[in-house]
């Protein structure tokens, strides 16, 4: 997670705490090697929201992690983030899902499903939720923070993981890797 260089000289910062005693403008999640599949409903999202930083679970692998971001500017200004997928090997990104918590409203992220030789497409289990389909091949999603007021703070949890339920998660992706960067900027876009 990051904040570019324009938003960080305005005051707009990044923090794995909520006091902000280690303010920065780029903070790094720890990778995971060698992960399994998993769904949604073995992820520990409550545990995830409540640790600051890297969440690590011992039961199961999956990219976790909790930051805050503040306006220590003078201004209101809109903010627009986006998740993008930097590097790929073994088509991975067809696997993963995405799941933005901003300020408790849960969000997941996936690559668009393709129909078998048939032309069916996948049909989840219920115990599933639904899905957003990445804005494309490696633009997961982008998203505008607007009227974001000094001193105002949100709260993100961003988690990833291998869904087993997907059909694209085969043998194929072992020792693939995926990297994703997210990225803070201020919109000075006049309409």
């Amino acid at each position: 997670m990051s904040v570019d260089y324009n938003a960080y000289q305005r005051g707009i910062v990044l923090s794995n705490d909520i006091t902000f005693a280690n303010r920065q403008p780029q903070l790094m999640t720890l990778p995971v090697s060698e992960a399994r599949d998993i769904t949604y409903s073995w992820i520990k999202i409550n545990d995830v929201s409540q640790t600051n930083g890297n969440f690590i679970d011992p039961e199961y692998d999956y990219i976790a992690y909790t930051f805050y971001i503040r306006n220590e500017g003078s201004e209101i200004v809109d903010v627009v983030y986006s998740i993008k997928i930097s590097e790929v090997q073994n088509h991975l990104d067809e696997s993963i899902r995405v799941l933005v918590i901003e300020d408790g409203v849960e969000t997941i992220f996936q690559k668009p499903d393709t129909a078998d030789e048939f032309g069916n497409f996948p049909i989840y289990p219920s115990t599933l939720p639904e899905t957003k389909y990445f804005l494309s091949d490696d633009i997961v999603t982008r998203k505008k923070i607007t009227n974001f007021r000094p001193n105002q703070v949100r709260k993100y949890s961003v988690v990833v993981w291998l869904e087993g339920h997907d059909p694209d998660t085969t043998d194929a992706i072992i020792g693939g890797m995926a990297k994703l960067q997210m990225v803070f900027a201020i919109d000075d876009e006049v309409f």
